[in-house]
């Protein structure tokens, strides 16, 4: 249903269907189908593929991959998805993952799901995924070790880790590629934004209970090309100001704005109050240095949008010497800011206060 989805959303089914034949030297034919499900037009994806016995480890399936047309980071990310389940079952079954013979996950159909759709999200150049909370289920399953409870414990173990919602519905409804999927790609569970651009369902050969079997899939369009703009905030209340110093340094590197101000937090402790501006792009590289330069044990991030003026830099002369001026405009608002580094450097080669430079360049701007 996962790669029924991006086949809804644009990939082509026959050419992915001919690569993965290739891999696999057995011919798969594939197809979509339209179906109706509670009003719905639903995707269905269609295998045609041999019966086989084949039980796949880990290693038969890396090799397999290695050896295939696809790009490297489609291989990549296939074995990623590979390498959670296997050590899913390890630990099921009190294995070494790489020793773990796949069952269901290592049949063709199986393995078509999982690289189609390491294929797809390359294809469409899909540069990150989120999804609503998992859905697992209830009942019991019939699969290669006999009857399992749902959600199987292979689920359970990948998902580890991640809130899952509550379903009374009496079938399996996550799968362990299906959550292997989720635990690869996912890493922010319910937040999404942007410009819709395509949408498409798809369902499978299953008639739910309680609800339509349907999964839906949004292609969207974030408005920066570098990941949107997240605001990461803190609260430390034991850490010197030594070090909140040299945070400060290390998070600029990496953040569009640091702020620190004093604020009252648990216990009624003074603390200092960390907010940090960063593209999505620097969420992992700035969380990753506070907590391994300050104290703090959880940060709070969260999308957020900003206006900003446009900006030009000008030159005016200050007694000679060339000073750099930011120059801001928002509809009919013009206002000027003079670089202060570059009147340091002004003042420093006048022999002069560095105020004095800065007001003089700010005078300057009056015919701009």
């Amino acid at each position: 249903m996962s790669l029924g989805v991006l086949c809804g959303l644009g990939l082509d089914i026959v050419e992915t269907a001919a690569i993965i034949s290739d891999m696999v030297q057995t011919e798969i034919n594939a197809e979509m189908e339209d179906v109706n499900v509670a009003g719905v037009m639903c995707k269905r994806l269609k295998l045609s593929l041999p019966h086989e016995h084949a039980h796949r480890t880990m290693k038969d399936i890396r090799r397999m991959l290695e050896g295939s047309a696809f790009e490297e980071k489609v291989i990549a990310d296939s074995i990623g998805i590979f390498e959670i389940i296997a050590r899913a079952e390890g630990d099921v079954h009190g294995k070494d993952p790489e020793k773990v013979h796949f069952h269901e996950v290592g049949a063709l159909d199986s393995i078509f799901d999982i690289a189609g759709f390491a294929y797809g999200v390359h294809k469409l150049k899909i540069n990150n995924i989120t999804a609503t909370l998992p859905v697992l289920g209830t009942g019991f399953v019939e699969c290669a070790h006999g009857v399992m409870p749902v959600p199987a414990p292979a689920t359970v173990k990948i998902l580890e880790g991640v809130e899952i919602r509550p379903s009374q519905e009496p079938n399996e409804m996550t799968t362990p590629t299906g959550a292997a999927l989720l635990k690869y790609y996912v890493k922010d569970f319910g937040s999404f934004g942007g410009k819709i651009l395509a949408s498409a369902c798809s369902t499978g050969t299953k008639t739910f209970e309680t609800v339509p079997n349907m999964l839906r899939g949004v292609l969207l369009e974030q408005k920066s090309s570098k990941g949107g703009l997240v605001m990461m905030e803190t609260g430390i209340d034991d850490c010197p100001g030594e070090m909140i110093g040299h945070l400060f340094t290390v998070l600029a590197q990496h953040a569009v704005d640091v702020t620190v101000c004093h604020g009252i937090g648990k216990k009624n402790r003074p603390v200092f109050v960390v907010n940090v501006l960063c593209h999505g792009s620097e969420v992992k590289n700035c969380a990753g240095i506070l907590f391994a330069n300050s104290s703090t044990a959880g940060v709070k991030y969260y999308p957020v949008e900003r206006i900003i003026m446009d900006r030009e830099i000008i030159t005016v002369n200050v007694m000679g010497e060339a000073v750099a001026v930011k120059k801001l405009t928002y509809g009919e608002t013009v206002k000027y800011s003079p670089e202060w580094e570059s009147c340091l450097a002004a003042a420093h080669r006048l022999n002069t206060a560095v105020m004095n430079v800065y007001e003089m360049a700010k005078a300057k701007t009056d015919g701009y």
